[in-house]
């Protein structure tokens, strides 16, 4: 019955596209090219729908290259509708062939579409599309896996670094991407990696995330974790975000938490504020989705605040700890303060003036630090609205301080005050 199916298919998609045909080849100034190419994808669009495996398919698309092939007689060479459609064609008929092995190239009924491809290649030579022509290249050498170097790379063996780089460099990226998509559908995670971990080293195909992010992904769930640490650190912070967000619908919290957490801790280790508040907020966000505890998520910040090497990173996670913990968070935010303040890292006086205001802000309540903070942002700031801010508070009456109604430990207000000396 299917097979019944797929031939009255063809017999329909024959006379759509004869009609399309015989509609559009009357006009030789190629003025209705743009048409043709957008009925024309319908039409192929529409009947290649009908089928979820890959042989049906490949015979659909060979009728329509068979009939393209003929219209483009009528359309001029530098024409983008022309190079664009061709360009559906060629990626269409890769990604269908991916499918076959490469003994399925030497029988029925690869032989015969290979035959008709390659008729139809010297009539669209012309065009110069580089995605027919690296299809057909591979078509010649035999099918798309028929490539010793590709099978090396596949099977992790010893290829020499030169003979890898040609072989990357002798395809498209784009190509390469549906490889390592193929591979990944198929469960074949390991050739997937591997292929994607030749690309990242590439200096074109490098240029691609996705291949960053499948070698990554399979490294943490390979339980390579020392490997994953010496990959992640050149990749800066919007790069790390792109990759995180396009796993979110591929892999599970843990591992995109897992992948996050390198991330971070690489990037505070270096110092690095680019994109770190958006790094920050994804990474509690995901603890959030996995329950972690308040106490879990503070001793992990904690964790986290032990590689930074730059002051100014206390304050994404000052963010991120009060919008996830609330008042629960308020002594740790401000025990991040009081040790950048007593640390030796670099800090320059808008910085320190910043932590001043924020441990303010922090404890609004308790007047003896707000003094403290008012008068420190005075001695660096010198302006009129620090001195107005030192004057309203000294007017307040002095209050008494009751440990119970502070939302910070005795221990901790104490530290606090001996690093804002007054």
């Amino acid at each position: 019955m299917a097979e019944g199916s797929s031939v009255s298919d063809s017999e329909g998609l024959e006379k759509r596209l004869e009609s399309l045909l015989s509609r559009y080849s009357g006009d030789e100034s190629g003025a209705d090219s743009e048409l043709f190419c957008a009925d024309f994808c319908k039409v192929v669009e529409e009947y290649a729908s009908h089928w979820h495996v890959p042989l049906p398919q490949l015979r659909i698309l060979e009728i329509a290259l068979r009939h393209f092939s003929r219209a483009s007689a009528f359309f001029p060479t530098s024409c983008d509708h022309v190079h664009r459609t061709i360009s559906s064609i060629a990626l269409s008929v890769f990604e269908l062939l991916l499918f076959f092995d490469q003994k399925d190239f030497n029988e029925e009924p690869l032989k015969q579409f290979t035959a008709t491809f390659q008729e139809c290649h010297s009539v669209l030579a012309k065009h110069e599309n580089v995605f027919l022509l690296q299809v057909e290249r591979l078509l010649q050498d035999g099918g798309l896996w028929a490539s010793p170097a590709l099978q090396a790379i596949l099977s992790a063996s010893s290829l020499p670094q030169n003979e890898v780089d040609c072989y990357i460099s002798s395809e498209l990226p784009v190509f390469l991407d549906l490889r390592v998509r193929y591979l990944s559908s198929c469960g074949r995670g390991s050739e997937a990696a591997a292929l994607a971990k030749c690309c990242v080293r590439h200096p074109t195909a490098g240029q691609l995330l996705f291949f960053l992010q499948v070698y990554l992904s399979w490294l943490l769930k390979t339980g390579q974790h020392d490997r994953l640490c010496k990959e992640v650190p050149d990749i800066n912070g919007k790069d790390a975000l792109h990759i995180i967000c396009s796993l979110e619908c591929e892999e599970t919290d843990e591992l995109l938490l897992a992948l996050s957490t390198a991330f971070l801790s690489q990037q505070l280790q270096r110092g690095d504020m680019y994109y770190l508040c958006e790094l920050v907020l994804v990474w509690t966000n995901l603890h959030r989705r996995l329950n972690t505890s308040k106490q879990t998520l503070l001793d992990a910040c904690h964790q986290m605040m032990l590689c930074a090497t730059n002051v100014k990173s206390i304050f994404p996670f000052i963010r991120a700890i009060l919008q996830e913990v609330g008042e629960d968070g308020v002594q740790f935010c401000v025990e991040l303060c009081a040790n950048a303040l007593r640390s030796r890292l670099p800090c320059d006086v808008l910085t320190k003036t910043f932590i001043y205001k924020t441990i303010a802000v922090l404890l609004p309540s308790d007047l003896e630090v707000c003094r403290a903070c008012a008068l420190l942002v005075f001695f660096l700031e010198r302006t009129v609205e620090s001195y107005k801010m030192v004057y309203l508070l000294y007017m307040h009456p002095d209050q008494e301080y009751h440990v119970d109604d502070s939302p910070i430990g005795n221990n901790v207000r104490f530290e606090t005050l001996q690093c804002c000396p007054t």
